[in-house]
């Protein structure tokens, strides 16, 4: 039976570390050392996961949690083994998976949603971990944004050091990249937050393009796109250790769909990035209102007034995209949204951005949204949508 969360009176815990000023090598190394040789209350009767037959899941929740993902991600895995088949077979079976909320300790939170819920125990008491999952956090992809105490870092970088899966779903691998045990791997996260991630982060391998990227040693690391990408997370863990047929019978029973595309098409591209540089801003400006300009990089160089290695230079510093990948990055854009609320025919919508060359616009749009322009449009048009207004 599925243990019910624990809702209690307001308890408002402030989340207190500040991302505006990213951990430095040398505390992340700091940070590494201690966790290390961190000692927790459980850790001398901790066994190894190949001595059990229930693996142990931890979800980590603080202040920022996002409560759809933590309540989400706790459910279908807790049922592992037991809804399916005490629905459908009439014999369920053990739980697969012994899963738990923790958090800094085990006091009552409020989280994003206002929603107030007590872990299951804290991190002191959560060394026998065998799959740690962060949560996705409600944070802006902004900075200043308030983040975790070394705490929660510390409790991550020992079970990493104890052999654990570490995971995260969303926005949540921000805190795995702030532990510094992303750097040199593979990594995504919801992709709104690439400007952030990238400026911040720049030693993981940002794959913004995909809901689910496995790396590190042992497939140690595990790290999931946004939102509902959550689910991937779960039926790739349930499928990892638990085995395919568990996996499909929670997907049947969940009705999750079976993941069949990247991340890459759900994106947009995203303009709240601030910087200084007033030529460059007036030059953004420009392409908005001319993106189909057939020499758009000359003519910014132009009004920049500046040498084209400056230009270039100053461009990349301030947007984070080389200029022309900005600019096929803003047409693109632009074509998804003809797509989505026109009829017009796919090689008109390419010359109207700019592509005079109906395969390039092909190519290009391929490659930067994962699906052809054809099956973006029957996936993501208005119409699909109308029907809903037709139920009522």
């Amino acid at each position: 039976m599925i243990a019910p969360f624990r809702l209690y009176p307001p308890v408002i815990i402030e989340s207190a570390f500040n991302l505006h000023t990213p951990l430095s090598t040398t505390k992340r190394q700091n940070l590494q050392n201690r966790g290390r040789s961190t000692k927790h209350a459980k850790g001398k009767n901790a066994q190894p996961m190949t001595e059990r037959n229930l693996h142990k899941i931890s979800i980590l929740a603080t202040p920022d949690s996002s409560l759809s993902t933590l309540f989400g991600l706790f459910e279908v895995l807790s049922t592992v083994g037991t809804a399916w088949e005490g629905l459908v077979t009439g014999q369920p079976t053990q739980p697969k998976f012994d899963v738990r909320i923790v958090a800094s300790n085990s006091k009552p939170f409020k989280c994003s949603s206002n929603t107030l819920v007590t872990p299951h125990c804290s991190i002191e008491d959560a060394e026998d971990t065998d799959i740690a999952i962060v949560s996705s956090l409600a944070i802006p992809n902004t900075p200043p944004i308030k983040m975790l105490t070394d705490r929660e870092l510390n409790w991550l970088l020992h079970l990493q050091k104890r052999g654990s899966t570490i995971t995260s779903a969303c926005t949540g691998s921000i805190m795995l990249a702030q532990t510094g045990l992303l750097d040199g791997l593979e990594a995504t996260s919801h992709w709104a937050y690439p400007d952030l991630l990238l400026r911040h982060y720049p030693d993981v391998k940002w794959r913004m393009g995909n809901k689910l990227c496995v790396s590190g040693h042992n497939n140690q690391m595990v790290t999931s796109g946004g939102a509902t990408s959550w689910q991937e997370l779960a039926q790739y863990l349930i499928t990892r250790f638990c085995g395919v047929e568990y996996a499909a019978h929670t997907a049947k029973f969940w009705v999750i769909p079976i993941p069949e595309d990247p991340q890459a098409p759900y994106a947009s591209m995203t303009r709240n990035n601030p910087h200084d540089d007033s030529v460059v801003n007036e030059c953004q400006v420009w392409i908005a209102e001319n993106y189909e300009n057939p020499n758009p990089i000359t003519s910014m160089i132009e009004l920049s007034k500046l040498p084209p290695t400056t230009f270039a230079r100053r461009f990349k510093q301030a947007t984070g995209y080389r200029p022309m990948d900005y600019v096929h990055t803003l047409r693109i854009e632009e074509a998804k949204q003809m797509l989505e609320t026109s009829i017009d025919a796919i090689d008109k919508l390419g010359r109207d951005v700019g592509y005079e060359d109906p395969a390039s616009f092909r190519r290009i749009f391929k490659r930067k949204v994962g699906l052809t322009p054809s099956i973006y449009r029957r996936r993501f048009s208005r119409s699909n949508f109308q029907r809903f207004n037709r139920v009522r």
